[in-house]
């Protein structure tokens, strides 16, 4: 019925005000991405209520919530993949095959008391920046009207949030995907540090603040992108780490 097509408003600003990704903020290595991937109305529903039923976490564990949606998947996720190559880099392993990378996923990766956090610029799931159902007459929030609307709402808060927990718990490296975001990642780190990043030949960006290393990189799924590629970011980051 046509109730069921509608937005609860006030939970849909509770995620908005309150929701920032998944894993643990006393974690060394932070992920940043733009936000994270829904689907069709029935689907963003249920993925904003069950955050509502779990306790509206800043924060949530990525496991468990997914074992409430139903659709906890052990197969490598693609942008997860990636992710956990520059993890695994950054602490020197070797042998990074697609099994340790599979129980890594299971295990540790987004997990509330693990070494990871996944954060999002943008608290709102969607499939794609041309797909934008958070209009009439999914909810009547009139900052939701457009995508350009609800951007100019959230961003300045969540830059400086989100800079301010980078402050607060000092990871040892922060990385940020996707080039296209890449004005706001300077400007989260703007308000951490006034280093300037090095262009690396493999084609990102890095430098380090006086406790965390940050890295400015191609979104996970980009054409054309190796698995060298991420570990050579990992690479990166422990050597900048091991600098004096």
């Amino acid at each position: 019925m046509l109730g069921q097509d509608f937005f609860n408003d006030e939970l849909l600003k509770k995620r908005v005000d309150v929701f920032y990704g998944y894993g643990n903020y006393k974690g060394n290595y932070w992920f940043i991405g733009m936000e994270e991937r829904g689907e069709d109305f029935q689907d963003i529903n249920k993925r904003i209520n069950i955050w509502s039923n779990r306790g509206k976490y800043e924060i949530d564990d990525v496991a468990e919530y997914h074992i409430d949606m139903g659709t906890w998947d052990e197969r490598i996720q693609p942008t997860w993949n990636k992710l956990i190559r520059i993890v695994l880099s950054a602490k020197e392993k070797e042998n990074i095959d697609l099994e340790n990378i599979r129980k890594y996923q299971i295990n540790e990766l987004g997990r509330k008391d693990k070494e990871t956090c996944l954060l999002e610029l943008f608290p709102l799931p969607s499939r794609s920046l041309n797909d934008w159902i958070f209009n009439p007459p999914h909810t009547k929030l009139s900052f939701l009207s457009n995508r350009g609307t609800y951007e100019k709402y959230c961003i300045e808060k969540r830059i400086n949030y989100i800079s301010q927990r980078i402050k607060e718990h000092q990871p040892k490296a922060v990385v940020f995907y996707g080039v296209g975001y890449e004005p706001y990642w300077r400007k989260i780190t703007e308000k951490i540090t006034d280093v300037e990043f090095s262009r690396i030949s493999e084609g990102f960006l890095i430098c380090r603040s006086t406790k965390t290393v940050f890295v400015m990189a191609k979104h996970p799924v980009s054409r054309g992108l190796t698995n060298e590629y991420f570990h050579n970011i990992g690479r990166s980051i422990a050597a900048k780490i091991a600098e004096e």
